[in-house]
């Protein structure tokens, strides 16, 4: 028997609210029908596609074969549903977004603004985590796109370059390095480091560059927030390494310092990525046309650089 499509969306539902209660929830329709439509797939295949476990459910066997497949089909059916209103020019729909945090703080929001002036019927609804969740989600078709500091290849991910994102090191005014101009990364080995959780870009670019160095236990902190590991580094609890991007206003406030790394190309790439079975969306083909002529437009204009201190006695 031919699968249902709906049956097929309630099922892909189920499966990520991890029950039949939440999956109601997200369709907005009672667990009874839930319970019913999953009931009929089943009966329809001859197959058992959950265990129930008190209040939740766990994919059988044959629930497993078909979660990839469930997937895709949904997401496609969306694509195709959003194509067929291309003639309206997205005068409804929505835009699913997953960014790590510096993304979504400095590089998102002028991407989205653009987007939203040429399709203003269009809803966005944006989630913020890390990298390497970045990369699970647009992988398993939760979202839409991503944007992440990091290209992982993978074959079902299209890898799109937004911009560079240099890091520097940031210290507080008072710290003995405040008066360099310039810093090589071999000097960060032993001092009190501060970085971002695993699974963060810059955390595995610092990591890897440092090791390559024989650096030995990083980091002394590790922090899962950006805000928070300025106002620990302004305290005096260490040094960091962060997006230059991240750190422009406290270092013009002249509440931290930041400088450059010598001898290195310590920068990472900000990365607009999607599924490779999207990327006839039209949704994504949109949002990708405004992507380039962006970039275009800040390539072009010549990026203003933080504020360093002014050479001093000991400057490096």
């Amino acid at each position: 028997m031919a699968l249902n499509l709906g049956q097929l969306r309630v099922f892909e539902a189920v499966t990520r609210a991890g029950s039949f209660a939440g999956a109601a929830r997200r369709l907005g329709v009672t667990p009874p029908a839930v319970s019913l439509q999953i009931r009929q797939l089943e009966e329809a295949h001859g197959v058992r596609l959950f265990d129930r476990v008190r209040r939740r459910v766990r994919l059988t066997a044959a629930g497993q074969t078909l979660e990839p497949y469930a997937q895709r089909i949904v997401a496609l059916a969306a694509d195709a549903e959003r194509a067929l209103g291309e003639t309206r020019r997205f005068a409804t729909g929505r835009l699913r977004v997953v960014a790590s945090g510096t993304s979504a703080a400095y590089y998102l929001p002028p991407l989205l603004t653009e987007f939203r002036r040429r399709y203003p019927g269009l809803r966005i609804h944006l989630d913020v985590e890390n990298s390497q969740r970045v990369r699970e989600r647009v992988l398993s078709l939760e979202d839409d796109v991503g944007v992440l500091g990091v290209e992982t290849p993978h074959p079902d991910l299209v890898f799109e370059l937004l911009a560079e994102d240099p890091l520097v090191v940031i210290v507080p005014p008072g710290h003995p390095w405040a008066r360099r101009r310039r810093l090589s990364l071999a000097e960060l080995i032993g001092q009190d480091l501060i970085l971002r959780e695993p699974g963060s870009a810059s955390r595995q670019l610092v990591e890897r560059r440092l090791l390559r160095l024989g650096a030995g236990r990083l980091p002394a902190m590790e922090i899962a927030s950006n805000e928070v590991i300025k106002r620990a580094v302004e305290m005096g609890n260490g040094v960091s390494l962060m997006s230059a991007a991240i750190v422009r206003r406290e270092v013009e406030a002249g509440h931290l310092r930041a400088l450059p790394v010598r001898g290195e190309r310590l920068a990472r790439n900000i990365y607009l990525v999607y599924h490779r079975e999207r990327r006839e969306s039209p949704l994504i083909q949109a949002l990708l046309k405004v992507a380039r002529e962006l970039g275009r437009g800040r390539r072009r204009r010549n990026r203003k650089e933080l504020p360093l201190p002014r050479r001093g006695r000991g400057s490096g």
